[in-house]
């Protein structure tokens, strides 16, 4: 559980941190040259933000790593499944966060729905988190919950919860201790950096 739980806590900071690379301050593949498209049931899934390019296939991606584990041997069931799109759309979560915590140009200050064009349509918990973060979670938990009744295994839920209270207190924690030493390696690896 332990294990897990940090896994996809790292998992989540490595995606994020490359993902800071990519976008750097521009948010939501703001600047990046991907395309930019309305869709209807991205747009209701994801609080009205446009699908680019770039998350179709980042999401594509990381969807199908999510099921690899089904192509080096382990057999599908539905128990299964539930609880891989559960850890996914765990991980979405995290990372999404973990981009605000650790890039230089935002920062915990800056986690506000007005200084955030993608996520300014979403509604927010006491200005405090966007609502879809809590509907993520909430989501994860019940696919996990499904995924116990499908195999018929309580514990699978409960080793979740369990899971979920520990990445909880990691994220606090390296929210606190990280992000000032990675903000100075950020910028000092861009020191000597010739302009193009």
């Amino acid at each position: 559980m332990i294990l897990t739980a940090v896994f996809l806590l790292l998992l989540s900071l490595i995606f994020a941190l490359l993902e800071i690379e990519i976008e750097g301050k521009y948010g939501w593949a703001e600047k990046i040259p991907t395309w930019h498209k309305k869709s209807k049931m991205f747009s209701f899934l994801a609080s009205k933000k446009p699908l680019t390019g770039y998350h179709f296939f980042m999401l594509l991606f990381l969807f199908m790593l999510f099921h690899f584990v089904f192509f080096v041997g382990l057999k599908w069931s539905l128990s299964l499944e539930l609880r891989i799109i559960s850890y996914f759309i765990l991980f979405l979560v995290i990372e999404d966060f973990l981009w605000f915590v650790f890039n230089p140009y935002y920062g915990l200050k800056k986690f506000k729905k007005d200084k955030i064009w993608w996520h300014y349509n979403s509604k927010w918990i006491f200005n405090l988190i966007p609502l879809d973060y809590i509907i993520g979670i909430f989501l994860s938990i019940l696919l996990m919950y499904f995924s116990s009744v499908a195999s018929e295994n309580l514990q699978i839920l409960f080793e979740f919860l369990y899971s979920l209270s520990f990445i909880l207190i990691l994220i606090l924690a390296i929210s606190i201790f990280l992000p000032a030493p990675y903000k100075k390696w950020y910028y000092f690896m861009r020191k000597n950096n010739k302009e193009n």
